[in-house]
């Protein structure tokens, strides 16, 4: 079962658009991906505003415009354009610039890309409707797309007939963890960690598995069931952008499964590491795929030793536990599923994303000036042998100081100073720490020892941070 959820964050967001709102005619451009609250916001925005909103769909041009017409007829009060056979789009925005009476509205098109997959010429119209129709008429429009790749390349790409028309534009990403947890103040930092650990913060996926909820239960029922609402999840988001499934579904599973180097990939898949330079940029692009090199890397593009990780929470999970066994699932078997999970959930794929969200803790102190060091780009660390690794590292960007951080994500245990020491030890052998004052970082959910906390009280060089707020 799912729960509606009430609408959490996106102040920022909110912000902008209430700003276009006031300066008028704006056109705006909100596009992310499924499910991670594009509709929620743009109508948390239109509340007590004159708005008309047009929800796009797969079907006939014909019948999209039909539909349109009607909401048009119904927003302007024209009662002849609902009853009439309207073969042009330009008539029915006519028809709402002249019916609009020259008073602010919003006009908001709801997955844009359904229109102009079905017409390619669309965007060439909306670019006469805005320019000859529209503007200066009290209107401020927001096109919003769930493909990613379509609302750039229809939109916002040089070559569209749209560029240069936009006045804002907002790639809706998933909540922070910071969001959710104040979202559910009821529930346990652990409870918000392994709900975020599956969701990534994607709204429409923490209503089936709630922080506090029986985590396990909602796993069975949405996921690991063949009938569950997340069950083909990953496969309508890769549909979504019109990508075939073979490569992308290929290269995300043998990176959940821990070949992260360009090479292993290609080695694990049987392919040439150079026919898979098209699927990484378009996987990267999408957001689904991240590739990350050490922190201290002075051409991160450059770098040959980036690693590949899925960039998107749920779909490692997916890719990590359900994708294996569709085998077995498809049966109706969840053992196999499950006892995986069993073996790794909370001790590897749980502490891992803890690790991201202790990364975004550390800019967030930072920002707030609880450590003194302006990050130039937080990033872990690894050397090439693979011999040394820090969890979360950063250089100030303005003085010759820097950071260096672990993450302890233990089930009970406290963090004490044999975790302090290793983490000295293994900072002396990273050699773009050894001419800069280092600041040195714990991050724990189950606190830490009396005996380190007496130590960082006396040392401003060592950071502690529990459940994200720091405690000496």
């Amino acid at each position: 079962m799912s729960r509606t959820l009430p609408f959490i964050g996106r102040q920022q967001e909110l912000e902008t658009l209430e700003r276009e709102w006031r300066e008028g005619n704006g056109f705006i451009v909100v596009y992310g991906r499924r499910r991670v609250g594009k509709t929620r916001l743009i109508k948390r925005f239109a509340e007590n505003k004159r708005a008309l909103y047009f929800l796009a769909s797969k079907e006939d041009e014909a019948l999209n415009r039909q539909r349109f017409a009607r909401d048009v007829a119904t927003f302007t009060g024209n009662a002849l354009l609902a009853e009439a056979r309207v073969d042009d789009w330009r008539t029915i925005f006519q028809a709402l610039a002249q019916g609009a009476g020259g008073e602010p509205y919003l006009l908001i098109i709801d997955e844009f890309p359904y229109l102009a997959s079905v017409n390619p010429a669309f965007p060439s119209i909306m670019q006469y409707v805005w320019d000859e129709i529209l503007a200066g008429t009290g209107a401020t429009m927001v096109l919003c797309g769930s493909s990613v790749s379509m609302m750039y390349d229809k939109v916002l790409a040089h070559k569209s007939p749209l560029y240069g028309r936009r006045t804002a534009q907002l790639r809706l990403r998933p909540l922070s963890f910071h969001e959710v947890s104040d979202a559910f103040p009821e529930a346990t930092f652990d409870q918000v960690m392994e709900s975020y650990a599956l969701t990534g913060g994607i709204p429409k996926y923490l209503e089936f598995m709630t922080p506090g909820s029986d985590i396990e239960l909602a796993i069975e029922q949405n996921v690991l069931s063949t009938s569950g609402f997340l069950y083909e999840e990953p496969l309508f988001l890769l549909s979504e952008e019109g990508r075939s499934y073979g490569g992308a579904l290929s290269i995300l599973s043998a990176v959940a499964l821990g070949n992260r180097k360009t090479h292993e990939i290609a080695t694990f898949l049987s392919r040439k590491a150079t026919d898979l330079s098209p699927y990484l940029r378009q996987l990267m692009e999408l957001g689904l795929l991240e590739r990350q090199v050490p922190f201290d890397e002075r051409y991160p593009e450059r770098s040959k030793n980036g690693l590949y990780r899925v960039a998107d929470n749920f779909m490692r999970f997916w890719f990590t536990y359900v994708h294996p066994f569709r085998g077995e699932l498809e049966m109706g078997n969840m053992r196999p599923s499950k006892d995986a999970m069993c073996r790794t959930l909370r001790s590897k794929f749980v502490p891992f994303a803890f690790e991201e969200v202790s990364a975004e803790a550390f800019g967030e102190l930072c920002r707030a000036g609880e450590v003194e060091l302006t990050p130039s780009r937080i990033a872990g660390y690894w050397n090439r042998k693979g011999s040394v690794e820090l969890d979360v590292c950063a250089l100030d960007a303005a003085a010759p100081r820097a950071f260096a951080g672990e993450c302890k994500y233990y089930d009970r245990r406290q963090v004490g100073v044999a975790e302090w020491r290793a983490l000295v030890e293994k900072a002396t052998q990273v050699p773009s720490l050894r001419e800069r004052e280092v600041i040195f970082g714990l991050f724990s959910h189950t606190g830490f020892s009396e005996e380190l906390l007496g130590i960082a009280r006396a040392d401003d060089r060592l950071v502690l941070v529990n459940h994200n707020k720091r405690v000496a």
